[in-house]
């Protein structure tokens, strides 16, 4: 009489160490994938927020230029605590008019964090009472360039008779630099006349256009 065989091996199914190595190799490799997940995330991120910050400055900056290039003149950058000003003149509309009246366009770099301050702009109507108008955000996620004045002014010189507005901030993303942007605009309105005493100095800062104890800070 022939013998029965028992089952196959290939029917004996998995045991229970297999079923848990086959899940331990697969929790592994799903955490190995989500963690790689996670840093692309947060290397887009890091470089869209990096990306827009440099926009934004670049649009500010260029906004900045719309005026400052035909300012009459420029004044004395100074600092008001650890905030960083400067204000230049030009002629244009009062705000909701059609008249055009000698105004100042003021700028700061504000904020408590070093590493994250706004770029501000506001302005006002030269008069004795001034009345300035409310701060408005120009670009955001910045700072300043160590060792190195975020707004500096050179006045006119026999080479070239204008007043010139520099500007050198960074544009931040997190704790990293992302880009420093220098840009100079020139006053083509302003010369030595109107920057420069008689003997050649600049004018006193109080005697200065756009000077008002009212806009110190």
């Amino acid at each position: 009489m022939s013998q029965r065989r028992g089952p196959g091996r290939h029917d004996a199914g998995h045991t229970m160490v297999e079923i848990l190595v086959v899940l331990g190799i697969t929790s592994v490799v799903g955490a190995i994938f989500t963690a790689s997940l996670l840093q692309i995330y947060r290397t887009v991120s890091a470089i869209e927020a990096g990306s827009f910050t440099q926009s934004q400055l670049s649009l500010a900056l260029l906004r900045v230029d719309n005026t400052s290039r035909y300012a009459y003149e420029i004044g004395a950058p100074h600092t008001e605590g650890t905030t960083p000003y400067v204000e230049y003149l030009v002629v244009a509309p009062e705000p909701g008019g059609s008249e055009y009246v000698q105004r100042c366009v003021q700028l700061r770099l504000f904020g408590s964090d070093a590493q994250n301050l706004q770029l501000q702009t506001r302005s006002w109507t030269v008069a004795t009472t001034v009345s300035p108008s409310a701060w408005t955000p120009l670009a955001s996620g910045l700072s300043t360039v160590s060792g190195a004045a975020p707004f500096v002014r050179t006045q006119p010189t026999t080479a070239l008779n204008h007043q010139l507005l520099g500007i050198k901030l960074v544009a931040r993303s997190g704790t990293s630099n992302k880009a420093t942007r220098a840009v100079t605009y020139t006053a083509l309105n302003s010369n030595a006349n109107t920057a420069l005493d008689a003997s050649g100095n600049p004018i006193a800062v109080t005697a200065e256009p756009c000077y008002h104890t009212a806009t110190r800070s």
